[in-house]
């Protein structure tokens, strides 16, 4: 990990805890919220800036990368909202049990940490993280939009201060881990066999499953959707690196539009079709999500390789 850039995220950390340690203290937890309710424009604004920190948009944003840029940097964007940004997201929310702020607009589940918050800092950074070279205009961008998405929740009125600070900061916490042991833990991975790897993606996230289940059998947290997601990405990333090989880095940008709209295309319809089944249970969430991460993942690329030939 470059130094620069540990010390771009220490920095953002120091100025996130100091500024939000500040608010609270002056008593500006639901401040917010009260001064721009009243103002159409801004909440509307803001609206709609919240919604860059949900899933549809997580899904547009990893497959459009892995249709049209490089799959194994969108396997692992996959997997650092998977894990930091939602599975120990959940893990927190249950521990700590901290209620939502009373304001105009209801919300379920637990206030703290932000879970727009905190899976935004383990996306949009991230991105940032990929292109600062290429394109620094993209990735300062790509930061303002975090601290969008957390403001937003804030004016809203679906967190207070603190539960933002707490996913920004959480956020940065497990962005930094995974940029470090990430490339540690594939260099292993890689040394392994097929069943071997095979069978890991699919035993870790059931174990995370169990324990979150063990812990709190009761929770409201999507933790069967989470795990299920991350046994389908990684399945399917080995499934096609061995078998289906498709590269975007190698194709035109004609063709790499082409298999972007016919990719999310085939990605909704399986989604929303999945979603049409009126099951609703963790084990149903694991089984739907894996199925639809596997077929994403192999199935549309397969198809990509097919057109090309």
């Amino acid at each position: 990990m470059p130094k620069k850039l540990l010390v771009f995220i220490l920095i953002n950390a120091c100025i996130t805890f100091i500024v939000g340690l500040i608010l609270l203290l002056l008593g500006y937890n639901i401040y917010f919220n009260e001064l721009f309710y009243n103002n159409k424009e801004i909440y509307l604004i803001f609206s709609i800036i919240t919604e860059l920190g949900d899933i549809i948009i997580y899904i547009i944003i990893i497959t459009s990368l892995w249709y049209a840029y490089d799959k194994k940097f969108a396997k692992n964007l996959g997997f650092s909202l998977l894990l930091g940004g939602a599975y120990a997201l959940g893990m927190l929310k249950d521990t700590i049990q901290d209620p939502r702020p009373w304001t105009r607009r209801e919300a379920s589940d637990y206030g703290f940490p932000s879970g727009h918050t905190q899976s935004a800092t383990t996306v949009y950074p991230y991105i940032a993280y990929e292109v600062r070279k290429k394109n620094k205009i993209l990735a300062w961008i790509l930061i303002g939009i975090t601290y969008l998405v957390a403001i937003s929740r804030v004016i809203i009125g679906v967190h207070d201060i603190h539960d933002i600070w707490g996913g920004l900061l959480f956020g940065m916490f497990f962005l930094t881990l995974f940029i470090i042991l990430e490339p540690k833990a594939s260099k292993i991975v890689n040394t392994l066999s097929f069943p071997i790897k095979a069978v890991m993606i699919v035993v870790i996230p059931i174990v995370l499953f169990i324990i979150a289940m063990l812990l709190f059998p009761n929770s409201d947290q999507d933790y069967g959707l989470w795990c299920g997601a991350m046994i389908g990405l990684g399945l399917g990333y080995l499934v096609e690196c061995e078998k289906i090989q498709y590269d975007p880095t190698i194709l035109s940008n004609k063709q790499k539009i082409i298999n972007l709209i016919l990719g999310l295309i085939i990605t909704f319809a399986l989604y929303f079709a999945l979603s049409f089944i009126p099951l609703e249970s963790q084990i149903w969430d694991l089984i739907q999500f894996c199925i639809f991460t596997v077929l994403i993942t192999t199935l549309t690329p397969w198809i990509f390789t097919k057109i090309q030939k």
